[in-house]
């Protein structure tokens, strides 16, 4: 019997199109022999199960289930292709726990820590981690006064993706407004040192149960850095398998697999480097990364003979092997 199977897309991030697109590409190519695939839209408060007709049916959030033609419709799984809040902060995985509704990505805690770039590196330094120099700077009661670190720097949002409101700053006059810009994405920003070499990336799954890295990708970005505009318009070349010392390739790998473990991961992630001289420093982790045709890990996974059914697949059976423990007493 076919598995009933919702994709759930959009909500109000700024990375909302990246999202609807990963969403198209797992609705394409989700195995239809073995699942009944249903894309559902999260649209401000409603959330719309997405059809030719033009008839809106709307999910009811009471049980995550929706009714057509008298018939009501339940789910076995969900795919989860969100990119920023509600998913990455682990928000939506905290209302499928409650429902007892298994997903493809990680949990509450992973995707609330990871949202978190300062927070992720202050829980996996003492492991030994490498990763860059950061100051946190808040919204609230802000006022100016340079860090105390050399140029070039990058000013980012501590919560966002995608690239949003990130700025490689060169001057002390471009600080101020990196920063102003930056609070335009979160109450909270990092001002971050600048780590020159080479920016690599590296996907991981979980494989016939085991904690799994795909080949490394290198990001040889045509911009200043790696971008919106060099992510997901072409203004880079991406390298897969990544033509790096084969040793370091491996640390690299070995290091994405500990973390993954170490935050008790499931799903897909993938996890961004950087690698100055023999080390390599981790810039953040993605627990739910870009899935569409051009995207980094659906690059890998090819790279590794995976096809994009079969990635898709592997995330899902995963998650319908997932056994909901009971309600401490």
């Amino acid at each position: 019997m076919k598995k009933n199977i919702a994709v759930i897309t959009g909500g109000e991030a700024s990375e909302v199109g990246i999202s609807l697109k990963s969403a198209g590409v797992v609705c394409k190519h989700l195995n239809k022999d073995k699942y009944n695939v249903f894309k559902v839209v999260i649209e401000g408060l409603d959330w719309i199960v997405e059809r030719e007709n033009p008839v809106k049916l709307k999910i009811d959030k009471n049980d995550f289930s929706f009714t057509i033609e008298g018939h009501k419709i339940t789910f076995d799984a969900v795919f989860v292709a969100i990119h920023g809040t509600p998913a990455e902060d682990g928000k939506l995985q905290g209302y499928f726990d409650i429902l007892k509704i298994p997903y493809n990505c990680c949990g509450v805690l992973q995707a609330s820590l990871t949202f978190d770039k300062l927070r992720t590196k202050e829980y996996l330094e003492p492991f030994g981690v490498r990763t860059a120099k950061a100051v946190l700077l808040k919204r609230e009661g802000f006022s100016y006064k340079a860090p105390d670190m050399a140029l070039p720097l990058f000013v980012k949002p501590n919560k966002n993706g995608s690239s949003y409101g990130v700025t490689k700053v060169s001057s002390q006059e471009q600080l101020l407004p990196a920063i102003e810009n930056a609070f335009k994405y979160d109450d909270e920003i990092l001002v971050e040192e600048f780590l020159k070499g080479t920016e690599v990336t590296c996907g991981v799954i979980t494989l016939d149960g085991k904690v799994t890295a795909l080949p490394i990708t290198e990001i040889r970005s045509k911009s200043e850095f790696f971008d919106y505009k060099a992510k997901y318009e072409g203004n880079s070349l991406e390298v897969t398998p990544a033509e790096i010392d084969p040793a370091i390739a491996k640390n690299i790998q070995q290091t994405s697999e500990f973390i993954y473990k170490k935050l008790d991961f499931k799903g897909i992630c993938r996890i961004d480097f950087i690698i100055k001289g023999t080390d390599h420093y981790m810039l953040e982790v993605n627990s739910i990364p870009g899935l569409s045709e051009e995207s980094i890990v659906p690059q890998q996974a090819k790279a590794m003979g995976i096809s994009l059914e079969r990635l898709f697949e592997i995330s899902i059976e995963e998650c319908l092997k997932q056994q909901h423990k009971p309600a401490a007493a």
